[in-house]
């Protein structure tokens, strides 16, 4: 069996040691060289055993010349024959076992109408096999039941066994989306099934049988929501909220209809449930991330975020996928299996930062959607290729290392937008691009030093006893207006500053001149600002200028201790607001973000100060332009990582006593256009275009 943290995943049939060699080897010297080593000792072991033979039938004068050796006699050549064939027996296991360690596992996924096209005959499964292995592809996922439309069987089984034999996993998927004669479209976006129809139940429970007895284990695409609303839906929705209804009928249909049926036919048959990337709206369609991890056998991630530029799939963030995997990770545990991303609206560039940032979210696996665009070759592949040593590097350096930062409170199924103005939707992928250090987390955490809490967090009825007990051991807590309106608490609004309650509604100016401290600074284009008044029993960190006055973005208020002469902690309002459900579904993009956020064009000078701020886990200083992604870890590592389309600068200030020990890491292979000058205390960071750089330091 192969194993990943907490996911068991399916045995290999099996394979001679040379072929196994060969399919994981990187590369073909390493694979010749092995080989040789190989054979060398094999034919060494067998004129050994027939010396041996020789020295049994007393023919003592025929083990060696030398004296000393003769008088051990067949012992001594049984001694070198075991060693020799401890050497044939473990050398080329040690070699594979070290190959397929590589973090991450790079594995793909097939639809059925890309089967049928690619692999149909020998020649195009071997052609794929050959790419594969340029990557170091371990496993194939096959689609065998998509919109209803399943594969040639006989296809499916020459295909599994074909990668099979060659050393690779394979195991099969499914999608659950509605067919031309399969199961009943959802009334309100068609690819979504009702799962509440009977004839969706009965064609998806008999479909599952039939192809069950092909794999031991399914992946289910990210598909398994709905948003029917159709008469059958309203009934059995009773008095239910369509989220709460959802959340219970997917569950239950999970259960029966899926995983049931299944082990009816193969009951060691084992399922992965995958989530999309739009953690925001999951409890509207019906994921729920509590009890599905429970039910399925592992989970799998999506990271898939594209184009942040453009209106194709919403206009997401580059650091959504890693928010989504850490917070789905942060629930799941040991049952997360690996990460997702596609192809699809994405550069060269953006596809292997989705790679990079599943990575530095902790993924072990990344499965490829989807394998006709990775076998045609095109841009954003070879850039992946190009770029796999880097990849696999920082797999290497941050396996098993712990990631610190901020933690940022989002409970299960918690709402980030309210009819009272909240609007906090996918906030914290922006926190992410600012470079503020984010750890998603889905309970309250017992001892972080800074916490973040947007308007999710305030769907805990006890957050605020949590947010008393955080400031009295000192913590700084980072919070958002909408947050502190929901929680509509007077007495913790007067922690933060406040001596009134905040009208979310308020208006938002455009802004392009910011005051931080006795500076000011200027953005490249207006900013939008919500117009909040500023405290009068907190310090003003940052605020945007306007004819009306100033409009805070950072405040601060430090909470006093009377019985101490230290602070007992302090919290910090960050006036920054993204999306509302409503917003959302007025667009055509349904579950992502409907429009670019003026927050990527906040100014450097606003954006350091604001993470000047925010405690870091290391004594470090960090000072460069917005949209820069900001990642420790435990060891003294740090990653930076650009979103920008040219080469961006950023200084790291080492704030203890004594040299300065900051320095790019040596091990890992910087692009080209990344380096590092050291300045006294100082070490100046420059980042090639939509590319890490790890610092490391003892």
């Amino acid at each position: 069996m192969f194993h990943t943290p907490g996911c068991t995943f399916v045995r290999l049939k099996k394979t001679n040691a040379v072929r196994m060699l060969r399919s994981v080897c990187s590369s073909r010297f390493i694979y010749i060289i092995s080989v040789l080593l190989v054979y060398a000792k094999m034919f060494d072991l067998f004129a050994l055993v027939l010396l041996y033979i020789r020295v049994e039938q007393g023919e003592s004068e025929a083990i060696d010349e030398n004296p000393d050796n003769n008088r051990f006699g067949g012992a001594w050549i049984m001694v070198r024959i075991l060693f020799r064939l401890f050497f044939v027996l473990f050398f080329p296991l040690s070699v594979v076992f070290a190959q397929s360690e590589l973090v991450p596992r790079i594995e793909t996924y097939v639809t059925p109408s890309q089967m049928e096209r690619l692999f149909a005959t020998a020649e195009g499964r071997a052609n794929a096999l050959r790419l594969f292995r340029k990557i170091k592809m371990s496993k194939v996922y096959l689609d065998v039941l998509r919109s209803g439309h399943s594969p040639n069987r006989q296809l499916v089984v020459e295909t599994r066994d074909f990668f099979i034999q060659n050393g690779m996993e394979v195991s099969g998927g499914i999608t659950t989306t509605s067919g031309k004669e399969f199961g009943v479209p959802s009334s309100r976006t068609p690819i979504f099934l009702n799962y509440q129809s009977e004839k969706t139940r009965q064609d998806m429970s008999g479909r599952i049988r039939e192809i069950a007895t092909l794999f031991d284990e399914f992946i289910i695409d990210d598909f398994f929501a709905s948003d029917d609303e159709s008469r059958i839906s309203v009934k059995a929705k009773e008095n239910r909220s369509w989220s709460a209804y959802r959340l219970d009928l997917l569950t239950d249909y999970a259960r029966h209809y899926l995983i049931s049926p299944a082990r009816s036919v193969n009951p060691n048959i084992r399922f992965i449930i995958k989530y999309p990337q739009w953690y925001d709206r999951f409890h509207q369609f019906g994921y729920d991330v509590v009890r599905e991890p429970k039910i399925f056998d592992c989970v799998w991630v999506g990271t898939e975020t594209r184009n942040p530029k453009t209106e194709t799939y919403g206009y997401v963030m580059p650091t959504e996928g890693y928010i989504n995997y850490c917070w789905l990770h942060s629930i799941a545990k040991e049952k997360t299996g690996g990460a997702w991303f596609d192809f699809h609206d994405c550069t060269p560039n953006m596809y292997l930062m989705q790679a990079y940032q599943s990575v530095l979210a902790g993924a072990e696996r990344i499965i490829l959607f989807d394998t006709e665009s990775f076998i045609k070759q095109g841009a954003s592949a070879r850039k992946l290729i190009n770029r796999s040593e880097a990849l696999f590097a920082l797999g290497g350096l941050l396996h098993n290392r712990k990631a610190l930062g901020m933690a940022a409170y989002k409970p299960p199924h918690s709402d980030g937008s309210d009819s009272a103005g909240g609007a906090n939707l996918y906030i914290y992928d922006y926190i992410a691009t600012l470079g503020l250090s984010p750890i998603m987390i889905a309970e309250p955490p017992d001892s972080a030093p800074v916490i973040f809490l947007p308007r999710h967090a305030a769907a805990n009825p006890d957050t605020d006893k949590h947010l008393h007990r955080w400031i009295k051991r000192g913590a700084v807590i980072v919070v958002t207006p909408d947050f502190l309106a929901a929680l509509n608490d007077p007495k913790i609004t007067e922690l933060a500053g406040y001596t009134e309650g905040l009208n979310l509604k308020a208006a938002e100016k455009n802004v392009t001149e910011f005051r931080v401290g006795g500076k000011r600074f200027t953005s490249d284009s207006p900013v939008k600002l919500r117009a909040l008044p500023v405290p009068s029993q907190a310090e003003v960190l940052c605020a945007g200028i306007t004819d009306e006055g100033d409009i805070p973005i950072l405040t601060r208020r430090q909470i006093p201790n009377r019985k101490q002469t230290t602070p007992r902690g302090s919290i910090l309002v960050l006036n920054m607001s993204t999306f509302t459900h409503k917003e959302i579904i007025e667009s055509e993009l349904l579950l992502l973000p409907p429009r670019p956020l003026t927050i990527k064009d906040w100014p450097s000078g606003v954006v350091n100060r604001i993470r000047r701020a925010i405690p870091a886990p290391y004594p470090l200083q960090i000072d460069g332009p917005n949209n820069t992604g900001v990642y420790f870890y435990e060891g003294n590592v740090l990653v930076l990582t650009s979103f920008h389309e040219s080469p961006v600068q950023v200084t790291l200030t080492w704030l203890k006593k004594g040299p300065n020990p900051l320095r790019l890491d040596k091990s890992f292979p910087h692009a080209n256009g990344t380096n590092a000058q050291k300045k006294g205390e100082k070490l100046v960071v420059t980042i090639a275009p939509w590319e890490p750089a790890v610092v490391h330091w003892k």
